[in-house]
């Protein structure tokens, strides 16, 4: 069995294999017909297939087929100082042997490496065993384990809890406040950058500031809200991004949570932070999703008391290509 790149002539397998593939991400949401999340997803494939530097291998043929799509992560490679890149897709039909997987996704590898990348990410649905079996092997390690939940737009709003401070808008003068918050909620935590040792310690530790500073530039966020004690004094803050070209490709807005925090002596702020993010979303008939690690219980208890329901969940693993 030989592997190929992608070409201009594949558009019906590409169609094809989007149309066969079990684990489309929004599958459980009960707000998109099956056309529409097959819609957003060759949105989501389309969008990366237009990266300069992208990577589409297709071993096998027919309902075997499979494809191993990724791409550069520019912002990434610049922050850690280490050129990454991450699969994005292992698209495949029902018959896909573990040996094509396998052989897409290390060709894949090998024309990353061809351009210089060494470090690659991919995120796997957790039902998707099949694909755990195929990367482990290939040099993939677990690094991450996320669960999402989200809000209906059509069905019960956002349950009403108590706020910690009023809740309102990001202020310019507010940023320094956000930063000290995020300093401290995030001082001790190991998250998969951390775990990865290839990676710089000292960047992993910087980055969650960095990623605050992008959310309050509206580089990483578009919506920014803070918890307001009405004395001068931040508790907590929050953020959220439109996630593109899904919302466009599904006919509805899609929220993402982007990062927030609390400080540590003010925990309960995040709720209301949280509500009044998904309330507004509701209120235009938009979805509301937001992740964490499932092991980070106080924030799954947020999301539950905020009425948001579990809906998905997802492993991600790295591979070092140096």
């Amino acid at each position: 069995m030989d592997a190929r790149s992608l070409v201009a002539g594949d558009e019906a397998l590409v169609g094809r294999l989007i149309d066969l593939y079990p684990f489309k991400p929004y599958r459980h949401y009960r707000v998109w017909s099956r056309a529409r999340q097959q819609a957003m997803l060759r949105a989501d494939v389309d969008r990366v297939r237009g990266v300069g530097g992208h990577v589409a291998c297709v071993a096998g043929g027919g309902d075997e087929a499979v494809l191993a799509l990724g791409r550069p992560l520019d912002w990434d490679s610049g922050f850690f100082g280490v050129p990454m890149a991450r699969l994005d897709f292992l698209l495949r039909g029902p018959e896909a042997s573990p040996e094509s997987m396998a052989l897409a996704v290390t060709t894949a590898l090998e024309r990353f490496r061809a351009q210089g990348i060494r470090h690659v990410a991919i995120r796997v649905d957790v039902a998707d065993m099949q694909a755990v079996a195929a990367i482990e092997p290939v040099g993939f390690r677990l690094m991450d384990a996320l669960v999402t939940y989200f809000t209906h737009p059509h069905k019960e709003p956002p349950t009403l809890v108590r706020e910690v401070g009023h809740v309102r808008p990001l202020a310019p003068g507010d940023v320094d406040a956000v930063l000290d918050i995020t300093r401290e909620a995030y001082q001790g935590f190991r998250g998969r950058f951390h775990l990865d040792p290839h990676l710089p310690s000292d960047r992993s530790d910087e980055l969650y500031l960095e990623w605050a500073r992008q959310c309050c530039v509206g580089r990483m966020a578009d919506r920014v809200v803070v918890a307001d004690d009405g004395q001068g004094s931040i508790h907590g803050w929050a953020s959220t991004r439109r996630v593109e070209p899904a919302s466009t490709a599904g006919g509805v807005g899609l929220w993402a949570g982007s990062l927030g925090a609390c400080r540590r002596n003010r925990p309960g702020a995040y709720a209301g932070l949280i509500r009044a993010l998904a309330m507004e979303n509701y209120q235009r008939g938009d979805v509301t999703e937001t992740q964490t690690q499932n092991h980070n219980i106080a924030t799954v208890r947020v999301y539950s008391a905020v009425g948001a329901q579990y809906v998905r969940a997802d492993y991600t693993f790295h591979a070092w290509l140096g």
